[in-house]
């Protein structure tokens, strides 16, 4: 995926993402790419196609339908798409859904309360009564596992199905370092002490607007302790006894795989 100025966007071969109501419409989930313009009519708040981004030599365009109209398409939520998809192809969606979401949610003003138009020519949402413009939001967050003697440490948040574990995550504070919130929210949400923090790498996760950054950890001291406000239940996981877990396109999935490679190391 080549992310590049909308005013840049000039190839010859287009394609087109469709969505409505926060979903991905496609006739399968194969076949989320369309090849024309959708001729449906569209939201108030993005009343023609939004560039996306350059993915395998095309231009790929965004339209969002309106909500009240009917189509021939089926729905798909982004998650359920993106766990189907390759790893270009869940980038360009990711940004799609993450452009749908901030435009959605932005569509007045942040400073005087008047209505904003999309720029001309890049991705703000601009405001001719202040001249304030507005550019998609990212939300930096962090993702950690933390490797112990007894396997690895996963948490059931009250928003997850039945059974489902996975790593533990927040949000970066105002003033704060990516460093501070790993051991802030490992201390908040289960109680623990840890060390060793190493950085694995970054996701943009467009659910809807946090960028992922990666950790894992190991023990230092303390007894699991939950929240019982987001986390209810946390547990030691060995590779033998393992829970439920996020699906294999999520970077939460990929520490829990480093995490149970280095504790088989060790």
């Amino acid at each position: 995926m080549l992310i590049k100025s909308r005013t840049d966007a000039k190839s010859s071969s287009r394609r087109y993402i469709y969505a409505q109501n926060g979903h991905i419409l496609a006739h399968e989930q194969a076949h989320w790419l369309h090849a024309q313009a959708s001729p449906l009519p569209l939201v108030a708040w993005l009343k023609q196609p939004l560039f996306v981004a350059e993915w395998a030599g095309e231009d790929i365009y965004l339209q969002i339908i309106a909500d009240h109209v009917a189509t021939p398409f089926e729905q798909y939520h982004g998650r359920a798409m993106m766990a189907l998809l390759s790893g270009s192809e869940n980038d360009l969606l990711g940004r799609a859904l993450q452009l749908s979401h901030w435009l959605r949610d932005h569509q007045y003003c942040g400073r005087c309360g008047q209505a904003a138009k999309l720029h001309n020519a890049d991705y703000g949402m601009h405001c001719h009564a202040c001249q304030h413009t507005q550019y998609p939001r990212l939300s930096p967050s962090i993702i950690v596992v933390v490797t112990g003697p007894e396997g690895i440490l996963l948490a059931h948040n009250r928003r997850f199905p039945s059974g489902r574990f996975s790593a533990l995550a927040g949000f970066v504070e105002a003033g704060e370092s990516v460093e501070a919130a790993v051991h802030r929210e490992v201390r908040e949400e289960v109680g623990i002490a840890i060390k060793n923090l190493q950085y694995t790498g970054s996701q943009s996760w467009s659910f809807p607007h946090s960028l992922m950054l990666g950790f894992l950890a190991e023990y230092k001291s303390g007894e699991i302790c939950v929240d019982q406000v987001e986390i209810d239940k946390a547990a030691w996981f060995t590779p033998d006894s393992l829970p439920d877990l996020p699906a294999r396109f999520s970077i939460a999935r990929q520490l829990v795989d480093m995490g149970l490679a280095k504790c088989h190391m060790a």
